[in-house]
């Protein structure tokens, strides 16, 4: 091979100065050489061949896996396009240039001076790296490209796709208004120059104090962006953040990392924050998930998104997940805010795909009328106060359907028709009249309590080695999330009664609930029952009612926030009185129906099963009735 490439460049006038090397270490050629004799001979069609070799090649000295060579790299290229002819300096010359220029030391004043005490030895190859590229900004982006792709160890905290830096892009252009600053991330050179370029002039640009941020700086100074001064006012601060920024960060440093982006926001703030879905999406460990209710409790989440993989280059099959944080407009309180979710992990981010979904999540920064106006493509709504307490997933519920309680109130009677229709071979519809009335406001269930509409009944405390298998009905919490298990465990009345003489058995119309670590309710509508303590009853006033429902104090228990003393929060439906007894009726009319056709579905899945059994064991012999009458007549 060598002799080959000697025979077609080399020549006794003009031999190739290059010494061959048979390692598989190292390229045969260096490619700046190879440049400089197609340039001596007119060899090849690339007059630019000196000036395009040093895009891809590089001094012996320097590595683009070592970061703080890139740095001086890169402190150079930018250095470059504050001078005339960086290369007609001496190192003095440089210092006292670069003094001038960075007197703070925000951008790049450190990295040159280092550089010129060791004589300057890459100022040529930036110059012609610049050349080669066409451009300081375009250099810049060069290096960020090489030195990334020299660290595909960095993981999740590695380069940034394209299309995941378009999506942070249209979502951050969403928050943004007139006169507000973007505070770009710190770290990503990529994903804020871009952004920058997208930002109108009436919009300032900022980014945090600190040396993570010196990159940033540089690039944003070759593209010809100024920065707001620290301190300046705005209406609103938008802030941008890629997490994880370290490789060694685990799911602790993201969560606080977010939490404190979350902390920093005033009420007309807002942020937009990508990191890996297993921390800002997916199930945790009970102690990170602690972390992330703690950011969640803060009420200022107002849209997720769990995204496909392949956003990141270093770790292609890793998801990310978007956030959205702000407080809704026009002072929504806490109780009564909602969160957009959506999971798109199976979809790719194409351009209509990034505008619908961030079109979804902006919704989450209206009020009531703004999200009863918005047609969701992707996203559903979610309460933000059950998100808090929410085990597992917080995108579980996306593929459910939106929020009813985000509806119009003069759509509900044409769905209502639409539902009976739909359900008519099933159930007799409940009579109902389009006719508008006046309900009595949700409230909060200390304050039904003080007014004597509902009262709190303590579960019991048992020993479990009284439980058996006859007696009175146990309901115990954990039953709570599977109400078809309720029945199974039982005391034994007298036992009861000796142990535990001032206990109350449940009456019919009994709401039993919990708090931790899900909340959860069930309605007891045949009564009797012992219910075991942390679980507790809510029981309604038979003669002073005040519009409460059993069934709808479960449903609005489900979507609750969890937590010891929780409840105190928990906001409760009511109904006009008229209606109480009508709507009883009409749900437990649904629930029978509803029993009914689960049983006959398993009972066809029983079925199903055991015809398969047969039919694979040679039990049985199908017979394919369709083509009975054929066979026969054919014999």
């Amino acid at each position: 091979m060598a002799s080959m490439w000697r025979s077609r460049f080399a020549s006794a006038t003009d031999p190739f100065p290059l010494a061959v090397v048979e390692s598989s270490d190292r390229p045969l050629f260096d490619a700046q050489e190879v440049a400089d004799w197609l340039a001596r001979t007119g060899h090849g069609n690339n007059p630019q061949a000196q000036a395009d070799a040093a895009a891809s090649a590089a001094p012996p000295d320097f590595s683009f896996a070592d970061s703080s060579s890139v740095a001086e790299l890169e402190a150079l290229i930018a250095f470059s396009t504050q001078v005339d002819d960086v290369s007609l300096l001496t190192p003095f010359a440089i210092e006292e240039a670069v003094a001038e220029l960075d007197p703070y030391d925000v951008t790049f004043r450190a990295e040159i001076v280092a550089h010129a005490h060791r004589g300057g030895p890459w100022v040529e190859f930036a110059t012609r790296l610049i050349d080669a590229a066409y451009s300081p900004s375009a250099a810049l982006a060069l290096v960020t490209q090489r030195h990334a792709a020299s660290r595909r160890t960095a993981g999740s905290a590695g380069q940034l796709g394209g299309d995941a830096i378009a999506l942070v892009s249209v979502a951050t252009l969403a928050l943004v208004c007139e006169g507000a600053t973007v505070i770009l991330d710190a770290r990503d050179s990529l994903l804020s120059a871009t952004l920058a370029g997208k930002i109108g002039d009436n919009v300032s640009l900022a980014l945090p104090a600190g040396l993570e941020s010196r990159r940033v700086r540089r690039q944003l100074l070759v593209d010809g962006h100024w920065l707001a001064q620290p301190g300046e006012p705005a209406p609103r601060f938008v802030t941008v953040s890629r997490v994880p920024s370290q490789r060694h960060d685990d799911l602790a440093a993201i969560l606080r990392a977010v939490d404190e982006i979350a902390l920093s926001l005033r009420d007309s703030d807002a942020a937009v924050v990508i990191g890996p879905a297993r921390a800002l999406a997916d199930s945790l460990n009970p102690l990170d998930e602690q972390a992330r209710a703690d950011v969640l409790r803060s009420g200022k989440v107002r849209g997720i998104a769990r995204l496909p993989a392949g956003l990141v280059d270093s770790a292609v099959r890793e998801s990310l997940a978007l956030w959205v944080l702000g407080d809704p407009e026009r002072g929504v309180p806490k109780a009564e805010r909602f969160t957009a979710v959506a999971d798109l992990t199976t979809m790719q981010l194409t351009s209509a795909t990034r505008a619908d979904l961030v079109s979804d999540l902006m919704a989450g920064m209206g009020n009531g009328r703004d999200l009863r106006a918005h047609q969701f493509r992707f996203a559903t709504l979610v309460r933000t106060t059950s998100l808090q307490a929410r085990g597992g997933s917080l995108v579980a519920s996306a593929t459910q359907k939106p929020a009813l309680a985000a509806l119009d109130k003069a759509e509900l009677p044409a769905l209502l028709d639409l539902a009976a229709n739909a359900v008519r071979s099933d159930i007799r519809p409940a009579e109902i009249a389009p006719d508008s009335h006046d309900v009595p406001r949700a409230a909060l269930l200390p304050t039904l309590i003080e007014a004597r509409h509902l009262r709190i009944i303590q579960g019991v405390r048992l020993d479990p080695d009284l439980l058996g298998a006859e007696g009175l009905i146990v309901v115990t919490p954990a039953e709570l999330d599977d109400p078809a298990s309720i029945g199974g465990t039982r005391i034994d009345q007298m036992t009861l009664a000796a142990r535990n003489p001032n206990s109350q058995l449940t009456r019919p119309g009994d709401v039993v609930f919990r708090t931790s670590p899900s909340p959860a309710a069930w309605v007891d509508v045949d009564g009797s029952k012992v219910v075991v303590y942390p679980a507790r009853v809510l029981r309604i006033t038979a003669n002073d009612p005040g519009g409460l429902v059993p069934d709808v104090i479960a449903a609005d228990i489900k979507g609750a926030a969890a937590g010891p003393g929780a409840w105190k929060r928990w906001m409760l439906r009511r109904v006009a009185p008229q209606s109480i007894a009508p709507l009883r009726r009409a749900l437990a009319d649904i629930a029978i129906t509803r029993a009914e056709l689960e049983a006959r579905a398993s009972r066809l899945s029983d079925y199903a099963s055991l015809i398969v059994a047969g039919a694979t064991s040679g039990a049985v012999t199908m017979i394919d009735t369709n083509n009975a009458a054929d066979t026969a007549i054919s014999r």
